[in-house]
């Protein structure tokens, strides 16, 4: 390993900020032994930040629809009206999940459609909130920001507001996907880029409002798209400083396809070049429904701080080929914690 990697990795392991070009030098790695020191060095960037533990939550994941106007090309989850696997939510089966399985927080996300206009979900958080008043509830992507706010013909600024007193904690983080506009034209053109999400998150930090930020690969993406949209999100975080978590999600090839989604060594390379890349991003979740549970449990040790958590009744990865169970119990979740080498302690929501 030459001498100026070295000072590259040294550099990250010790929390220092890295620019462009030394983040792609990481991005861009060749031999085994470079990337096991890229994994090095981030383990000592976590090791000091948090020791030897490592964070889960009991959690629900509510889609309240799979019915999506958008129909992005990667995602197997969606589903026309006339669609056999097409379904909505009640909310009184919303309740009765959350009643049934008591977390302490709640992610709620679903398609873009009819059926959960915005004053019916602002009415679903409003309920929730009623009933469970100490639940975590975590909602909607920018992405449905913005159609509520369009629907609405009303700012997502009043949206998010609005959503907030009705007892929204903090907003969920996907609808990112990658920032490259050339990805974005290829698989999901009608979706809001970059500068409209960031924006909208920009919002919710300035109203109180936290979120987490997201990042899909596994597209055959290049290493500068990778590189330029982890850093778009630490300009991001240096302004408002109100996103918790950064969870990279690994794209899930269909269900009976010949696909290859990512591996888990690159699995594992993403979430250590995002450890030593987002110096401002205190938390980094390794997604065990999209990576694995036994890639999660090795990710740990990869720079990752959090296993998210039970994700009881998770519905899109597994529309997809994901093969990890659809939920984990508190003690599953403590055992894949242990099995890293980690010590498994429970948060909630503002961990």
């Amino acid at each position: 390993m030459n001498l100026l990697l070295e000072n590259i990795l040294n550099k990250g392991a010790l929390g220092q900020r890295l620019d462009r070009v030394e983040a792609l030098q990481l991005a861009q790695l060749k031999t085994v032994d470079e990337v096991h020191a890229l994994g090095s060095a981030a383990l000592q960037n976590r090791l000091k930040r948090f020791g030897r533990q490592a964070t889960y939550v009991l959690n629900l994941t509510v889609n309240p629809s799979n019915i999506c106007d958008s129909k992005c090309k990667f995602c197997h989850y969606h589903a026309a009206e006339d669609d056999p696997t097409a379904y909505v939510m009640t909310l009184e089966e919303i309740l009765k999940q959350i009643k049934e399985l008591k977390p302490k927080e709640i992610h709620v996300t679903g398609g873009l459609n009819k059926h959960w206009p915005y004053k019916k979900s602002r009415e679903l958080i409003a309920q929730i909130r009623k009933i469970y008043s100490a639940l975590y509830i975590k909602a909607f992507t920018a992405v449905e920001i913005d159609r509520f706010a369009k629907d609405e013909a009303r700012t997502a600024e009043e949206i998010l507001l609005e959503l907030k007193n009705s007892g929204l904690n903090s907003l969920a983080g996907g609808g990112a996907e990658l920032f490259s506009l050339r990805m974005r034209k290829k698989y999901c053109p009608d979706k809001i880029g970059p500068k409209r999400w960031l924006e909208i998150h920009h919002l919710s930090h300035q109203l109180g409002i936290s979120s987490n930020a997201t990042m899909l690969y596994g597209l055959k993406e290049s290493a500068e798209e990778i590189v330029d949209h982890l850093l778009a999100l630490r300009a991001a975080q240096n302004k408002t400083g109100g996103f918790s978590c950064f969870i990279p999600l690994a794209y899930q090839r269909e269900k009976g396809t010949d696909e290859n989604g990512p591996s888990p060594l690159k699995n594992l390379r993403i979430i250590a070049l995002a450890r030593l890349i987002l110096d401002n991003f205190k938390h980094i979740k390794a997604y065990w429904p999209m990576i694995g549970v036994d890639t999660a449990a090795v990710a740990l040790s990869w720079g990752a701080d959090d296993l998210d958590g039970t994700l009881g009744k998770e519905r899109i990865a597994h529309s997809g080929s994901a093969v990890s169970p659809e939920s984990l119990s508190r003690s599953m979740m403590i055992r894949t914690i242990e099995a890293g080498g980690f010590t498994a302690v429970e948060r909630n929501g503002y961990f």
